[in-house]
């Protein structure tokens, strides 16, 4: 049968309300397309565009995969290659992380922060994202070698300066690998905490500031005596309203205070701190494997070195102890409550920081248990 003019016409248009509403559907998608990029501010003042959340990681610093262990059940899947720095990470931690992801010990190699980048390295690894310390120093040409062949590249922070940064890197990787909602939640946990710290400790006597020695990797081998400086973990003992007697290394994050200088600022509170990497260096041995005797052993020992019978913390007992691993990672959080606690023991005498323990590690892929502290 002829088509009509009328029938004719009425396909024309059936015809051009398609062709609208295909134009339409089109102009819809692409912003949408456009919003599925994932935007990163680096620690860098750097602005990286990422396609779509990263699935292969390379990291300088092998303590930046107990960060991704907040973000995901499997952290070690999302790694390309990292620097196998086992003593970095913690022995212990290491062994508790390859017994449940036995594929860590065969992950690809990459060059420690400590260390010059080796950019035909991380090329072979074929990561989507490298994530670099903030205090590791690629060279530009690297960077920009990297960027040619579509590798971007995250600058972050646990270690320069945690208190500053530990929150906002876990933002940048939460966003950088689409957790974004578990970072959230790890960083509210802990600005919870932290809050209820900052609220008590502004209600107390500025005058009244208990003086703090704080040795880090702490030996009866080696001179005395390690201390943080006015940055890293010397602005957790600030945090708490207690002076760091190490803030004379000024705009310096760790530094070698004299056992004369410790002795004069008369410290009301000492805290060592150590591990299984300080075994061989005559280090206080705190972690999993060892016994609270063997802790107490080594304790003493440090202790027992020329001097220190006279620090006013020795003689009232005000003396501590905590594992180097709880710091550089989310974890720290157990740090800073620990310090409030030795410092103003009557004002956070209700901390539970065993309940913060198990709060975190119901974030956490591998739970953190054993011994990491001790009084």
């Amino acid at each position: 049968m002829p088509k009509t003019i009328a029938s004719i016409k009425t396909g024309s248009i059936v015809r051009k309300q398609i062709v609208a509403i295909a134009a339409l559907l089109i102009a819809f998608t692409i912003p949408t397309l456009a919003r599925a990029d994932i935007i990163l501010n680096d620690l860098k003042g750097r602005t990286i565009t990422l396609a779509k959340p990263a699935s292969r990681v390379l990291v300088d610093d092998g303590r930046l995969i107990l960060a991704l262990s907040f973000l995901t059940d499997d952290p070690v899947n999302l790694v390309a290659a990292w620097p196998h720095d086992v003593d970095r990470f913690g022995r212990e931690l290491y062994a508790t992380y390859r017994q449940r992801f036995p594929a860590i010990d065969s992950l690809p190699k990459s060059t420690s922060s400590a260390q010059d980048m080796v950019a035909e390295q991380v090329i072979a690894a074929k990561p989507d994202l490298v994530v670099l310390s903030l205090y590791s120093h690629p060279a530009e040409q690297q960077l920009e070698q990297l960027s040619q062949v579509g590798i971007p590249v995250i600058f972050i922070d646990f270690v320069a300066d945690p208190f500053a940064n530990s929150d906002r890197s876990l933002q940048i990787l939460g966003k950088a690998i689409g957790r974004e909602t578990e970072a959230d939640k790890v960083i509210a946990f802990r600005k919870q905490q932290k809050d209820l710290i900052a609220e008590r400790v502004a209600k107390t006597d500025p005058s009244d500031r208990p003086a703090v020695f704080m040795e880090t990797h702490a030996s009866t081998q080696e001179a005395c005596c390690n201390s943080p400086g006015t940055g890293n973990v010397g602005k957790f003992i600030d945090f708490v309203d207690a002076r760091n007697i190490g803030d004379i290394l000024a705009g310096k994050p760790f530094g070698q205070i004299s056992l004369e200088y410790a002795l004069s600022s008369k410290p009301d509170v000492y805290i060592a701190s150590g591990g299984e990497y300080m075994a061989k260096r005559g280090g206080l041995l705190i972690g999993p494997h060892y016994s609270a005797q063997d802790t107490r052993d080594t304790m003493a020992k440090l202790l027992d070195r020329p001097g220190f019978a006279a620090i006013p913390a020795v003689t009232t007992g005000a003396v501590h102890g905590l594992s180097q691993q709880i710091f550089n990672s989310p974890l720290d959080l157990l740090a800073l409550e620990l310090i409030a606690k030795w410092t103003h023991p009557k004002l956070f005498q209700d901390i539970d920081v065993e309940a913060t323990r198990r709060t975190l590690n119901g974030f956490m892929a591998v739970p953190l248990t054993g011994t990491y502290w001790t009084d």
